[in-house]
C-alpha cells in the first residue's frame, strides 16, 4: 500500500510503502532496532522470530525502512513485540498505518496486546488515541540498561471484534 506523507522537517510530500515484511527486509529492521531501542533484539532473534511465524509489517521510504512492527499470534491473541519509527519520520501517521495493517489482519483474533514504559507518556496516549485500553503493569518488566533505570511496563489491550476488553 502506498501512502503520501508530509515530512514535518522539510514539508516535502514522501512517498511511503507499506507492506507486509519478510525474510529479506531483517538487515534493515535489525539496524532500525539498533537505533530506536537500548535493549536492541539481536539480529539472530530478530531472524529467528520470523522463522517461527512471528508477523511482520514494515514501511519503507525510497530505499530506507522508516517503520516496522513485529508480533506473535499465541492461540486468540496477538502481542506487539516491537514497533519502531524512525525518529526522522515520527508524527507522519507511519505507527498508526503500521498498527491499523496488523489490527485488520488480526480482525478474528480477540485481542491485540502490548505494553509500553510507564515514562513513555507519549506512547501511551498514542495507543489510547487508537483504541487501546489499559489493562495493567509488569513491575520492573523492563531491565535497566546502561542509559535506563528499571522500570515498570503498562498493558495495554484492544479488542478488534467489540468496543472494548
Amino acid at each position: 500500500m502506498k501512502l503520501q506523507s508530509k515530512s514535518e522537517t522539510s514539508g516535502m510530500l514522501l512517498e511511503l510503502d507499506f507492506r507486509a515484511g519478510n525474510i529479506d527486509d531483517i538487515e534493515a529492521v535489525f539496524a532500525l532496532n539498533r537505533t530506536v531501542f537500548d535493549e536492541a533484539w539481536s539480529k539472530q532473534a530478530m531472524l529467528q522470530s520470523l522463522q517461527v511465524g512471528y508477523d511482520l509489517f514494515v514501511c519503507w521510504h525510497s530505499e530506507t525502512l522508516v517503520g516496522y512492527v513485529l508480533s506473535q499470534d499465541i492461540l486468540f491473541e496477538v502481542q506487539v513485540m516491537q514497533i519502531s519509527v524512525a525518529p526522522t519520520h515520527r508524527r507522519q501517521g507511519i505507527a498508526k498505518t503500521l498498527l491499523n495493517m496488523l489490527i485488520q489482519d488480526k480482525a478474528d483474533y480477540d485481542v491485540v496486546m502490548l505494553e509500553v514504559r510507564a515514562s513513555n507518556i507519549a506512547a501511551q496516549r498514542f495507543y489510547e488515541s487508537l483504541g487501546f485500553s489499559q489493562v495493567g503493569k509488569r513491575p520492573k518488566y523492563y531491565s535497566p540498561t546502561p542509559t535506563l533505570a528499571a522500570e515498570d511496563a503498562i498493558l495495554f489491550n484492544f479488542c478488534p471484534q467489540v468496543q472494548s476488553c
